[in-house]
């Protein structure tokens, strides 16, 4: 049986896991989605699975890898959910950067994010784990489940076919 203290310290690292991660679950599920109320229902059961199996994430050589595997999953139920019960699924915009509010970047963002959103399944989740968290072949391959071969054809594909559709659009 643990003793008080050690359930604290296992509270106190999953606070500082929390602080951490949270945060970079929410980038990594805009990539994907733009509803915020979709994020953020995603985001909060991804912690709350993550709460629930501490004692088994908190052993794990990379948790972040599991943490935006089961990210995924729980966008996928929380988005069937809302369209089984017909609620909006529209995209939403970026949140506000902090600074100047430069309207030509914004609007160069927005582009480069309704483009990733509409790539297929492996390729946005590929682009958004290396672009937004600057994940390694490795681990992107541990989230999506493939081999890393796999990672770089979808990597490949899914810049080839932004460049693409950015050039067809006067994007560069």
């Amino acid at each position: 049986m643990a003793s008080a203290g050690s359930l604290r310290a296992g509270a106190d690292d999953f606070d500082q896991f929390f602080l951490r991660w949270e945060p970079q679950v929410r980038r990594y599920l805009l990539w994907l989605e733009g509803d915020h109320a979709v994020i953020d229902d995603a985001a909060q059961e991804t912690m709350l699975a993550a709460h629930t199996y501490w004692d088994f994430v908190s052993t794990l050589r990379k948790p972040q890898a599991w943490l935006f595997k089961v990210a995924g999953q729980r966008l996928q139920r929380v988005q069937t959910s809302r369209r089984r019960h017909g609620l909006s699924t529209d995209p939403g915009e970026l949140p506000q950067s902090e600074g100047p509010d430069d309207l030509g970047l914004r609007e160069r963002e927005l582009v480069l994010l309704a483009a990733v959103r509409k790539l297929p399944d492996r390729q946005r989740t590929a682009i958004a784990l290396r672009w937004q968290l600057d994940l390694p072949n490795d681990e992107i391959a541990t989230v999506m489940g493939v081999s890393v071969n796999t990672v770089k054809t979808c990597l490949r594909l899914g810049r080839g076919t932004l460049e693409a559709v950015l050039v067809s659009g006067g994007e560069r």
